[in-house]
């Protein structure tokens, strides 16, 4: 809100009248009715003329000032004007004086001794590690080589074993075969100390187990007496004991026994030998199969092997693996196994120890 009253005799919308109080001819005077030559009109000291050249103010004494020209276009590409440096010293100082030249670096000198020395270990050392390397691989390569032929070598050797083992098991086969026992497929082996083998030996006064032996014996003249393995039962087969005479006349083996139903083989001290088939306790019914005479004499106090191979009908008898006699009779096809002795005039005694059997296929 103004502070001061309005003017009663203000028009907003017409001239203001004239000053009542204004006097036209003042102790200065009103202005001139026209300018001068030399005059500005708008120049409220009309006596001092303006200065030949100068351009009146159009706008007055009290007029507007002229509008602020526009400023230019703005171009991002004019330069900026740089601000004053507040800092800006027109006093530069004087440039210091020019130094000069200090002593002369010292000559480049050629590399040490030691370094030399460092540099030829550092170069033998790669040169050594570099053939150490070739030799190396050249020791693992011939190594493989090596291996490789040692490894066919063997293999190689591993097959001539093979067929060499093959054919030579094939030979003994054959030789097997053909030669005593005639068969690798030992059934029995009993050292005759005891009956611990389960073959069930007799156990008699005339058969008994003495100083790990079996011993068979016959005090009366003109007789034999059999002492029998009773839980035995072969049909083909090799029998072979070891026998000794200690006393009497004959010392000899039985097979395929029954009872009294029997084969024996008998050899004598004068070196005759008999193969008789029993088929009771008396010799009337006993049948002599062959006989004949062993050259040269064996000596019976002797430890000998007696032995008899009976394949089918046919019986094969031999003294220590030599063949005394074959015989073929189909009476007894199997039985147990034994052993004998004989007194003609002597009371006899006979030893025995290792009696063993094979199967024959």
């Amino acid at each position: 809100m103004s502070q001061y009253p309005p003017n009663p005799n203000s028009n907003p919308y017409g001239q203001n009248p004239s000053d009542p109080n204004s006097n036209q001819e003042t102790a200065y005077g009103g202005p001139p009715s026209g300018p001068g030559p030399n005059q500005n009109p708008y120049n409220p000291y009309p006596n001092n003329p303006l200065a030949p050249g100068t351009n009146p103010n159009p706008y007055g004494p009290y007029g507007q000032n002229p509008p602020t020209p526009a400023p230019p276009p703005y171009n991002p590409y004019d330069q900026t004007v740089a601000a004053p440096n507040a800092n800006y010293n027109p006093y530069v100082p004087p440039a210091p004086p020019f130094p000069s030249p200090g002593p002369s670096a010292p000559s480049r000198r050629g590399p040490s001794m030691r370094v030399i020395l460092i540099a030829v270990i550092a170069l033998v050392l790669v040169v050594g590690a570099i053939a150490f390397g070739f030799v190396s691989y050249n020791n693992t390569q011939q190594s493989n080589t090596n291996a490789t032929a040692t490894a066919q070598t063997n293999a190689t050797a591993t097959a001539h074993a093979n067929a060499t083992a093959t054919f030579n098991a094939g030979l003994t086969a054959t030789a097997i075969v053909s030669n005593f026992p005639f068969s690798a497929n030992l059934k029995m082996s009993d050292p005759l100390s005891d009956n611990s083998k389960g073959n069930a030996w007799d156990s008699t006064d005339f058969c008994k187990f003495q100083g790990n032996a079996y011993h068979a014996f016959d005090p009366q003249s003109d007789t034999f007496n059999t002492c029998v393995a009773t839980k035995t039962d072969f049909s083909n087969f090799t029998f072979q004991v070891d026998a000794e005479l200690k006393s009497g006349d004959g010392i000899g083996i039985t097979l395929r026994g029954n009872g009294n139903q029997l084969y024996r083989f008998m050899i004598f001290t004068d070196g005759t030998y008999n193969i008789v088939a029993y088929a009771d306790t008396t010799s009337t019914n006993a049948r002599l199969l062959t006989n004949g005479t062993i050259t040269p004499t064996p000596d019976l106090s002797s430890t000998n092997a007696i032995a008899v191979v009976a394949s089918a009908s046919t019986l094969t008898f031999y003294l220590n693996q030599t063949k005394v006699k074959s015989y073929s009779d189909p009476t007894y096809a199997h039985g147990q196994i034994g052993v004998a002795t004989y007194d003609f005039t002597n009371s006899a005694e006979a030893i025995f120890t290792n009696a063993k059997v094979w199967l024959l296929l």
